[in-house]
């Protein structure tokens, strides 16, 4: 009975949760803090007593019909395809312009009404020359960031406390100096009264091999701190190539949205002289201001990569700086098998696990040599009043600490641990490095194909589609002109086309980045030839503003010229 009252104590205990468990006061004070409500749900908070708004209150403004109509059958397929006011946007009313022959003035009231002017796009940023008068290079963020990193300063100073421990290794043990006195008040006299000096005396090399492993420490703190380079480096490139694409990116979205404003401002114009249906340039309004959004979220994303950039220099508050260069420059070009021998052959990380092993070689053997005796030498010198005539005496001790019990056996099975496990730790870093450089050289081949596509297939092919249809849709109303549906859908796939190939190259310079890095190299531009990109199309001179430009808005009371086109 008494076993299965125990049981069932044990088995209570256990299913009472964290409020049982909390014995000591750290857990008391844990379990306290977990108590505390975070994050609590609607349901939740109407249990503790709290406001809560009803589900049904919270999802009425999205319910598009009411109960009452869910089983109502709609009369026809306009109502069963009608937008539900419930949702946003649902409210707005439909279009009415003036029926034909309506006043000047009413009718310009209502085109103002439904197709006001754009809103102007926001300028683009202005940055500061640069301290050296002009925009910035790489190599001259390089020099900043290596100047004013705090990581450089920290690694340089455990170079600095590596080479003292060092120093400090390889010092002998200082002399003890003292007093001594003997046989004190016999036969009424001072006895004997002097000082000794006792120096231990290191045998065996050991202080030698001490301090033969604090410069493997040395050289694994200087290897740190190369690596430690090659991180800020890899870090300004990479944020470099980010201000680049961000910049880039920015210009881009600035054009489509010009070329959005284009097509905007034509259809308008053919909706005037009754070419179009009011859907068309509403459509494309719609799309002209996610243009606009599109661009603001670029202008943004710019900002924010040139604060990255200037904190990556370690001068965060740099204010917004001119940068040189093109993200569509030339790739360098990386062969696979010489990439990863010269990476398994150079990398710091190769360098300390080899160093870390004669490290712990050294080790090994400075435990193994530490049962032998250390030599204690003292001498004292005394004056003896305890005898006539009074003399003055010396005496020598030599000893050594016999290796009865303690043979330092706990600390060479250690030693021989550590080397083991260095000597895996060299497989083990170049097994890594091997992954990181198939993984970066992955991305590099297929970008570098890609790429390779977009320059001599598809950008070339898009931007002749979109001058074709653009001219073709200027002859709407002739024979084997192009329909708004078609102009929009140019339009559109050329936009996704551009953003796509902005984003393969950002890819592409990030994986060049991530194979610099893993060389270790102090110039990502000289580590081989050059290929050639595409450079990122100017969509202001895909459909420029002019007479002669099918994209140009109309001008003057004629819409169409004598041969047809648009004016």
């Amino acid at each position: 009975m008494r076993a299965r009252r125990w049981a069932w104590s044990m088995l209570l205990f256990v299913l009472a949760g964290c409020r049982q468990v909390c014995i000591y006061d750290i857990d008391a004070t844990l379990c306290g803090r977990a108590d505390r409500p975070v994050d609590l749900g609607p349901e939740a908070r109407a249990e503790l007593g709290g406001p809560v708004q009803s589900k049904d209150a919270a999802r009425a403004d999205l319910l598009p019909v009411s109960a009452q109509d869910k089983d109502k059958q709609p009369k026809s397929l306009l109502e069963r395809l009608e937008y539900p006011e419930a949702l946003p946007g649902g409210k707005v009313p439909p279009i009415k312009l003036p029926p034909p022959g309506s006043p000047k003035k009413e009718i310009d009231a209502a085109y103002q009404k439904y197709f006001p002017s754009l809103p102007e796009l926001a300028p683009l940023p202005a940055g500061a020359p640069g301290p050296f008068g002009h925009p910035l290079t790489l190599a001259e963020l390089q020099k900043l960031a290596l100047t004013n990193s705090p990581v450089l300063k920290q690694a340089i100073a455990d170079v600095e406390a590596a080479r003292g421990a060092m120093i400090q290794a390889g010092l002998h043990p200082n002399p003890t100096v003292g007093y001594e006195g003997d046989n004190m008040n016999q036969g009424h006299t001072s006895g004997t009264q002097g000082g000794f000096v006792d120096q231990v005396v290191k045998t065996a090399n050991k202080l030698g091999l001490a301090r033969a492993a604090g410069e493997r420490d040395v050289r694994i703190a200087e290897l740190k701190l190369r690596a430690a380079e090659s991180d800020v480096q890899t870090q300004v490139r990479s944020n470099y190539f980010g201000i680049l694409s961000a910049r880039k990116n920015l210009e881009v979205n600035r054009g489509l949205a010009h070329v959005t404003d284009e097509i905007y401002k034509v259809l308008v114009l053919q909706l005037q002289a009754g070419e179009v249906a009011t859907y068309e340039p509403m459509q494309v309004r719609v799309l002209a201001l996610q243009a606009r959004g599109f661009s603001i979220q670029a202008h943004n994303r710019y900002l924010s990569a040139w604060k990255q950039l200037a904190a990556a220099t370690g001068l965060p508050g740099m204010p917004l700086t001119d940068v040189a260069g093109r993200i569509d420059a030339s790739i360098p070009h990386f062969e696979y098998d010489s990439f990863l021998a010269k990476v398994l052959s150079g990398h710091t990380d190769v360098a300390s696990a080899q160093t870390a092993i004669d490290k712990s070689r050294l080790l090994l053997r400075l435990a193994q040599v530490q049962p032998i005796p250390d030599v204690d030498v003292r001498v004292a010198i005394q004056h003896d009043t305890t005898n006539t005539p009074h003399a003055v005496q010396a005496g020598v001790q030599i000893g050594v600490a016999l290796p009865v019990w303690d043979r330092n056996q706990g600390n060479i099975q250690q030693a021989l641990a550590n080397l083991r496990r260095a000597m895996d730790e060299s497989h083990r870093v170049r097994a890594t490095l091997t992954s990181k450089a198939a993984d970066a050289f992955e991305r590099y081949d297929n970008n570098r194909k890609l790429l390779e596509l977009y320059r001599t297939q598809m950008l070339p092919s898009q931007v002749q589609a979109f001058r074709g249809a653009v001219a073709r849709h200027a002859r709407a109303g002739e024979k084997g002109g192009v329909s708004y549906n078609d102009l929009v859908t140019a339009e559109q796939t050329l936009v996704t086309l551009l953003t796509s190939y902005l984003g393969t190259l950002k890819d592409q310079w990030d994986a060049v980045v991530d194979i610099a890095n893993l060389l270790q190299t102090n110039d990502i531009f000289q580590t081989g030839e050059g290929e050639p990109v595409a450079p990122v199309p100017n969509l202001h001179e895909l459909c420029p503003v002019g007479a002669d430009s099918p994209c140009s808005p109309l001008q003057g009371p004629e819409l169409r010229r004598a041969d047809g086109r648009w004016n």
